[in-house]
């Protein structure tokens, strides 16, 4: 993998940027820089993955990424190439189905009736 075109990432909040005290930005302007970022973010990540997979195409492995129906989180699968057989699986099956039985038992426990 060539970890040489690839950006360190921080987990780290970004500074907020300093405005200007006599200027007042809209609305709009703040809506583009966000879709900006998020555009930008997900170039990158989409460049990371593709990175990721022919890394493990090179060692005979797939790399599947999905998100769930019924929990909403992202779920990737490590398969072999050959055979197809799951290598790994995060979060496991095990995860998803307790997150889906919490999903769907949340709320159950309060009263909204007056």
């Amino acid at each position: 993998m060539d970890t040489k075109a690839v950006n360190p990432v921080s987990s780290a909040p970004a500074p907020e940027p300093v405005a200007n005290p006599g200027a007042s930005s809209s609305p709009a302007v703040r809506a583009a820089t966000a879709a900006v970022t998020q555009s930008e973010m997900r170039e990158r990540m989409q460049a990371v993955a593709q990175q990721m997979r022919d890394y493990l195409r090179s060692n005979s492995r797939d790399l599947e990424f999905r998100v769930d129906a019924d929990t909403h989180s992202m779920v990737i699968t490590v398969r072999e190439s050959a055979s197809g057989a799951v290598i790994r699986q995060i979060p496991s099956e095990e995860a998803l189905h307790m997150r889906r039985y919490l999903n769907e038992w949340s709320g159950t426990f309060l009263d909204v009736t007056t």
